[in-house]
């Protein structure tokens, strides 16, 4: 399984870690391991084309800023086999964050989960998963309860997990602006080299087409033409003054 997700920053991602050893010890609960590095997921698929994949998340992060997401409480998914987790609240930036990546990935890999789509997706740090049961679930849960998980911390990256390992890590590195969306450019797309080729070769075609002329700044070409319109309109002028002397106003008109 393939996934794409945010780790959690040094002081969370540790007490995540001592959290997942404390529930070893005390409960035996070690399902966890599976995927060991705490983090939240994005998106999930049986597997990716890397070659795809990398670029969209290099320009992903290249283009947003790094923003801040809450934490509150403990969930469970219930079922034969719980997971417990904490729940990642969602907010518009995160959800911005996941449209674009289910976008943007839905032609980079294939068993792509329904359970990442914008409308079911549901962000969470897992704490328990695999080995946990029905009758050990009430303890585990009241011993979790004495704990508190309402956290904040900001998301400065996102990474590659690759059949269970860290595969890599793309940072954030722009900062926020006060005022501004964390995601504003998230739509941002480069443009392909082979279209800046095709402009180059076109711009040489009209530019040989005009005698090796090329185009005027349009405002530049309006403030010329102003000014000689100016120019011949004062020539006009001088040439034809108007005879005022002669000028009577008719009569029944008032000023």
């Amino acid at each position: 399984m393939h996934g794409i997700v945010s780790l959690l920053p040094e002081q969370h991602y540790r007490q995540v870690e001592r959290l997942w050893s404390e529930l070893q010890e005390a409960f035996s609960v070690r399902g966890v391991y599976i995927t060991p590095y705490p983090h939240f997921s994005y998106h999930v698929a049986q597997q990716y084309d890397l070659n795809k994949v990398i670029p969209i998340l290099k320009r992903i992060t290249s283009n947003i800023t790094t923003f801040q997401v809450r934490t509150s409480g403990i969930g469970i998914f219930t079922g034969t086999s719980p997971v417990i987790y904490i729940p990642v609240v969602r907010s518009l930036e995160l959800s911005q964050l996941n449209e674009e990546l289910w976008n943007e990935l839905s032609e980079a890999g294939g068993g792509i989960q329904e359970y990442y789509s914008p409308a079911q997706w549901m962000p969470h740090i897992t704490i328990g998963f695999g080995d946990i049961t029905g009758e050990s679930l009430p303890d585990i849960v009241r011993w979790l309860n004495e704990r508190d998980f309402n956290w904040e911390f900001t998301v400065d990256n996102l990474a590659i997990g690759v059949d269970q390992e860290l595969h890599s890590r793309f940072d954030i590195r722009n900062q926020p602006v006060p005022g501004e969306s964390s995601m504003w450019r998230l739509h941002r797309h480069p443009v392909p080299p082979e279209v800046l080729e095709d402009f180059r070769q076109l711009s040489e075609q009209i530019f040989k087409e005009n005698n090796e002329q090329y185009f005027e700044d349009s405002t530049e070409a309006l403030r010329r033409m102003r000014e000689e319109r100016t120019q011949y309109l004062e020539q006009l002028r001088s040439q034809h003054p108007p005879d005022n002397e002669h000028y009577q106003p008719r009569s029944g008109m008032s000023s």
